[in-house]
């Protein structure tokens, strides 16, 4: 009986990360919204990346890495694939980029052939890769807009670095890239690279929308805790280096060589912590 009612406490506790106010709700629209507590703890929750100091950086790594969306745990990140089908309780990580890009509160996007945030987007050049229509017969059709059953995966930039000050070794987010279908292609088969978005100016947006968590819809986290704190399966298929940070497939044949190479990296990367101690 104890153990119950500690149980139901933890729940009560979570609630208000899963579909606030579904049981204080009076009307369908009602569900969702949060009061201010809950709204305060969500704040409260959110953390700002520390300052760290060059020199605190006894080595880093970037790393590129792409995620697939076929993969089931990234599955958070996909679903659900139609947007229309919940209003704002649950959202794809898609859905939350594209209507802030939409609203202008996502801005700093980048064209994906440069992938250090060197070739800034303009507003029309984005929705240019995000919705597309055309004019037939002097007509200008209704604009196709990619939805989230049109991405596939997201390539994210990030660095792993040993922080000497708190002696340990930490990663931090810096870009994010959908890809997805390319709407202008005619039969609308190929993906491409959509374009990269500077990370730390959306962690905020990211953090107001919760994940749907499929074990417990009582205790959910939101879409920066889980990318920041690497909660999804990913390969490396590109590390900065001496060669104009080549990709892998550039030195390795595609397929197992690849794969291989890219577990060796990410194996240097776990291991560098150890080997820091044991030196």
């Amino acid at each position: 009986m104890k153990k119950l009612i500690i149980f139901l406490s933890v729940i009560l506790i979570t609630d208000s990360r899963g579909q606030s106010n579904i049981l204080n709700a009076n009307t369908p629209e009602e569900i969702g919204i949060q009061n201010f507590d809950q709204v305060q703890s969500n704040q409260d929750s959110f953390f700002e990346y520390d300052f760290i100091d060059d020199r605190d950086i006894l080595w880093s790594r970037v790393v590129y890495e792409k995620i697939d969306l076929n993969e089931r745990i990234n599955f958070p990140l996909l679903y659900p694939v139609n947007d229309e089908t919940y209003k704002n309780n649950r959202k794809s990580l898609w859905r939350v980029l594209k209507e802030n890009i939409i609203n202008k509160n996502i801005n700093k996007l980048y064209f994906n052939r440069n992938d250090n945030f060197k070739d800034p987007m303009t507003y029309k050049d984005v929705m240019e890769v995000v919705s597309f229509s055309e004019k037939i017969n002097g007509v200008i059709t209704e604009p196709e807009v990619l939805e989230s059953i049109d991405i596939s995966g997201y390539r994210i930039k990030g660095m792993w670095y040993f922080d000497k000050r708190h002696g340990e070794m930490r990663y931090r987010l810096l870009g994010i890239m959908p890809i997805g279908k390319n709407i202008k292609d005619d039969n609308g088969k190929n993906n491409t690279d959509l374009f990269w978005i500077w990370y730390p100016s959306i962690r905020e947006i990211l953090h107001k929308e919760l994940v749907f968590n499929d074990k417990n819809n009582a205790n959910r986290i939101s879409f920066d805790q889980l990318l920041s704190t690497r909660r999804f399966s990913s390969y490396i298929y590109k590390v900065d280096n001496l060669y104009g940070d080549r990709a892998i497939k550039e030195y390795k044949k595609p397929g197992l060589e690849s794969i291989i190479e890219s577990q060796r990296i990410k194996k240097e990367i776990r291991d560098f912590e150890q080997d820091m101690w044991n030196r």
